[in-house]
């Protein structure tokens, strides 16, 4: 009898479970059927949204109409998303129909004032743009920093004027002063092909066209609504000596200056060509050298620092005309997963602060032979596995009991 009682026990403590299993089971098919007929019912509209955010990343006609799903509205100067219903006729939907802007700079020097022409040239004008600009109701060239006024604007030139006393560069005891320059038509700003021509330097003495950027090195990017522009010179220029500005703009015509910028592979003339080796040792002691485009001049009166995967790289030295030599430093001791990242350079003026960040990632590993092994240092993979294993048998544990 209470062999009987105990099986029965046991069948409905079983069927209890089973029970429960079931349920478990019949409630995820609900959630699932349900979120099938909310990404069913929402899938268009949020396709849409995805769509116009990826446009609204361009900020230029050609690297807006690359994308296949988007178009450039000449009137908003705005990536947009091609499928909208309500695109003018001002509306570019391949790079090859995008208007081209470039910019032409004329100085004439006297001995009380430095006067430019900032000359916007128009090519490719398939839907006559041109046209609409002359025509809008608030049309004008502006800047943060100094008096600009529209001279002109024809078929294929937007002239803008704009003049600096040369009393200026005494005072401020520099010889050179760069500014933004923009042109604005019903409250949108005008966007050029090229971020470095809304900057324009007055020189306090006439510098021949050659001579501007010698020893000098510029970097141009767009990102998140922003234009950055950085440009730094070192004392072999002739213009305008030991110079360094970090500046970026937004779609309305606001411009700032930042002490400290980074720069992540966006552009040429200031990156990190090469890193030897990409690995080394957790003990610390391994030499590496880091090829950095434009070295000597960012160098030039300036502090380096080196970081390698996060640890700092001891003793950097100019070993080459663009290569830093240095020496890798260990992981502290409670490290439990081995390092690995990006190269970071940082040029620290008592001003300003530039850093590089290098593509290439170098890669910290155990060697045995030198007794890196007696670190607590595991590799990521397999420390996230053990915790994952961990956690099941818990999560396993708590159900038997």
């Amino acid at each position: 009898m209470n062999s009987v009682m105990a099986d029965c026990r046991k069948y409905s403590k079983n069927k209890y479970f089973m029970n429960h299993n079931s349920k478990n089971g019949y409630l995820l098919l609900i959630i699932i059927y349900t979120m099938a007929l909310i990404f069913e019912s929402h899938g268009t509209t949020l396709g849409m949204e995805l769509n116009n955010a990826n446009c609204l990343d361009a900020l230029t006609c050609t690297k807006c109409t690359i994308k296949t799903q988007c178009a450039w509205s000449l009137e908003h100067q705005l990536c947009v998303d091609n499928t909208q219903f309500n695109l003018s006729n001002l509306t570019i939907f391949s790079k090859e129909k995008c208007p081209r802007f470039s910019v032409v700079t004329k100085y004439k020097y006297n001995n009380t004032i430095n006067h430019l022409d900032y000359i916007v040239k128009v090519s490719n004008d398939h839907v006559n743009f041109m046209n609409y600009l002359k025509t809008s109701k608030i049309f004008f060239c502006n800047s943060t920093k100094i008096d600009v006024y529209t001279k002109t604007i024809t078929s294929d030139e937007i002239i803008c004027s704009a003049n600096i006393l040369t009393i200026y560069f005494k005072s401020k005891s520099v010889q050179s002063f760069t500014a933004f320059i923009y042109i604005q038509f019903n409250k949108v700003l005008l966007r050029l092909d090229n971020v470095a021509d809304h900057y324009v330097t007055f020189y306090e003495h006439e510098c021949a066209e050659g001579k501007k950027d010698e020893n000098c090195a510029a970097c141009t990017w767009e990102d998140h609504g922003f234009a950055h522009y950085i440009r730094l010179c070192s004392s072999g220029n002739s213009c305008e000596g030991r110079n360094e500005l970090y500046l970026f703009h937004n779609d309305i015509g606001e411009s700032y200056y930042s002490h400290t910028r980074k720069v992540e592979d966006q552009c040429a003339e200031i990156n990190v060509t090469a890193v030897d080796p990409l690995s080394g040792t957790t003990a610390g002691g391994t030499t590496i050298t880091i090829t950095v485009k434009n070295h000597l001049i960012f160098a030039d009166n300036r502090t380096v620092i080196v970081t390698v995967a996060g640890m700092l790289c001891a003793k950097p030295w100019t070993s080459g005309p663009e290569t830093i030599t240095c020496s890798t430093t260990p992981p502290p001791k409670d490290t439990y997963e081995v390092p690995s990242g990006p190269v970071l350079i940082k040029y620290t003026s008592h001003e300003r602060e530039l850093i590089i960040e290098s593509s290439q990632i170098f890669q910290y590993y155990v060697d045995n032979i030198t007794g890196g092994a007696s670190r607590p240092v595991m590799n990521g993979g397999i420390y996230y596995i053990i915790i994952m294993i961990q956690f099941a048998f818990f999560a396993f544990y708590t159900e038997m009991l």
